[in-house]
């Protein structure tokens, strides 16, 4: 396992998705081979007052706050301070504000933490918006890759914290959780992909609406391509209906049940980083936060060779990526089983 291939895999879904993400399936389809970056966040369907969220200070690869939170997990893993809530929120808040110092602006993506960043709200009032919602947001599953590499004991506790840091949601712990054993298994464990929705279920323990959510996306076979009735199931009813943004297309919404399920079936079924890279673009919708995780546990057991190097050359910061890594390692130890 390398956690320097794992942060670049994880940047290089991140900023790949970035260029396209709450694109229609279809469209992305058939406009996006993989040969080229492709931007097409000004097409993005939203009204004219509200598309500069998506454009405003945008770079292509750039990556975005799901490796820029990713890191914050990381940093507060290495802190030698008590695993909170409000670590995590520092530690994100200083990632945000480093982005900042290098650009002169913050840097995109971002959901209800952009009212904290811009001071609109307080972090209370945004675990408050989020504690009841039905559809929660995907970030705490989008950054608890690495809670997958510490003690395995802890792994469930300091999953719940992820996610209550900021949602404090039943539906986002749940994912939080699977996502962080999603990466205990294959990038510690080394176990066998098919088996790894059995393994979540196992060592989470999951409401009856999870389960039946995965039950029903381990069912889905690998070896032909989606159907329309596996699409919605593994995104619910499409094209995506409000509240579920981004209501009207094909593709995944911004929510952490759907994000966990599409990230295990295409872990389940990738055979390479670049293989899972193009699986999840080519669902549509909130892709580059199921690009980020998927790439990045794969190219943390397998490494980077099956990325184009294109990707790799183009990513920004891989020279922050490696030291951020150097660090992990220095300081969490991990058993390869």
């Amino acid at each position: 396992m390398s956690i320097e291939d794992l942060l670049i895999g994880t940047a290089i879904g991140d900023a790949f998705g970035a260029g396209v993400e709450f694109q229609d399936r279809d469209w992305i389809l058939k406009n996006v081979d993989f040969t080229q970056f492709v931007n097409a966040r000004s097409k993005i369907k939203v009204s004219a007052d509200k598309i500069d969220v998506f454009t405003e200070n945008y770079t292509p690869w750039d990556y975005t706050d799901d490796t820029e939170m990713t890191l914050g997990v990381i940093n507060a893993l290495i802190s030698n301070k008590g695993f909170t809530e409000d670590l995590l929120v520092l530690m994100w808040k200083q990632e945000y504000q480093r982005g900042i110092e290098l650009k002169g602006f913050g840097r995109n993506g971002h959901g209800s933490m952009r009212w904290y960043y811009s001071k609109e709200k307080s972090i209370e009032e945004i675990r408050n918006f989020q504690r009841n919602r039905k559809n929660p947001g995907n970030a705490p599953a989008m950054r608890a890759v690495p809670l997958g590499l510490i003690n395995e004991k802890l792994i469930n506790q300091y999953s719940e914290i992820n996610a209550n840091a900021t949602h404090p949601n039943k539906i986002a712990i749940l994912s939080s959780q699977c996502i962080s054993h999603a990466a205990n298994y294959l990038l510690i464990k080394n176990k066998d992909p098919n088996e790894i929705i059995n393994y979540c279920m196992k060592t989470v323990n999951l409401n009856s609406e999870y389960i039946n959510y995965l039950k029903k996306v381990n069912l889905i076979t690998l070896e032909k391509p989606l159907t329309e009735k596996d699409y919605s199931t593994l995104c619910g009813s499409q094209p995506i209906k409000s509240p579920y943004f981004l209501p009207g297309i094909k593709g995944v919404p911004s929510d952490s049940k759907f994000t966990t399920g599409c990230v295990l079936y295409i872990l389940k079924k990738s055979k390479t980083p670049f293989e899972a890279l193009k699986l999840s673009i080519q669902l549509g919708g909130d892709v580059d936060s199921i690009a980020s995780i998927t790439t990045g546990i794969l190219a943390g057991k397998m490494g980077l060779k099956s990325i184009p190097k294109f990707m790799i050359d183009s990513v920004e910061g891989i020279e922050y990526l490696k030291e951020i890594a150097k660090k992990f390692k220095s300081k969490i130890v991990y058993e390869t089983h």
